[in-house]
């Protein structure tokens, strides 16, 4: 598969014909790779959802192959590197999604590096696309528990994905700061599914907030 119909699969949102090319031509992975650094582009992000579901697949017969992967985003992460972390937080948040028993050193790893300003919107957009799956399997730092989450994060951003988090885990101890950003009226879009999604702080709050008092019932 060449990189130009690699693109024009994203386009079209069908990762199943890139996911089937990856795995018997490796250079997918690459090419996939350089199209996830503009975060304002769809392409980007359906191209990170398609790093991860190639990785799933690959894992299923040769792990190490995708764990020789992981550790090269982690080291992008690491200031060592040189290179700049660019989507290297989501990027892994995917992988660990896909495959999460066998990764889930990967995605603990991951949850230690949201201290880091630069990485952390990456790294919440991360721990919420892991938890969302499978709630049991990272276990919330209690230096990240002690910065409350991340939830009165100054970038909006962090906020949204905290909320998120905070509602699948039930973290029912920040409730009173979930129900405070019922009123913050900043507005995110986030990738899901595809696609674009516009909303407010105060909708995610809001939405979290009666789940969890549901909850309680």
């Amino acid at each position: 598969m060449q990189k130009s119909e690699i693109r024009e699969c994203l386009g079209q949102y069908q990762l199943q014909p890139i996911v089937e090319a990856a795995q018997k031509d490796r250079s997918v992975i690459r090419m996939l790779i350089s199209l996830v650094y503009d975060k304002e582009n769809l392409e980007s992000w359906r191209a990170i959802e398609a790093i991860g579901l190639v990785a799933g697949e690959i894992a299923k017969t040769n792990v190490d192959v995708i764990r020789n992967l992981s550790q090269r985003f982690l080291w992008m992460m690491r200031d060592e590197s040189g290179n700049g972390p660019g989507s290297a937080p989501e990027l892994l948040g995917e992988i660990v999604r896909s495959t999460p028993d066998a990764f889930a050193d990967i995605g603990q790893v991951v949850t230690s590096f949201h201290d880091e300003q630069m990485l952390r919107r990456g790294v919440m957009r991360a721990i919420w696309r892991i938890v969302e799956i499978r709630p049991d399997l990272l276990t919330m730092t209690q230096e990240l528990l002690e910065q409350k989450l991340c939830l009165d994060d100054k970038d909006a951003g962090v906020r949204a994905y905290a909320l998120m988090i905070a509602g699948i885990l039930d973290l029912k101890e920040f409730l009173p700061i979930v129900k405070n950003l019922g009123n913050d009226s900043s507005t995110v879009k986030v990738y899901d599914k595809g696609e674009f999604m516009t909303t407010s702080i105060a909708k995610i709050a809001n939405t979290v907030a009666a789940r969890m008092a549901g909850r309680e019932k």
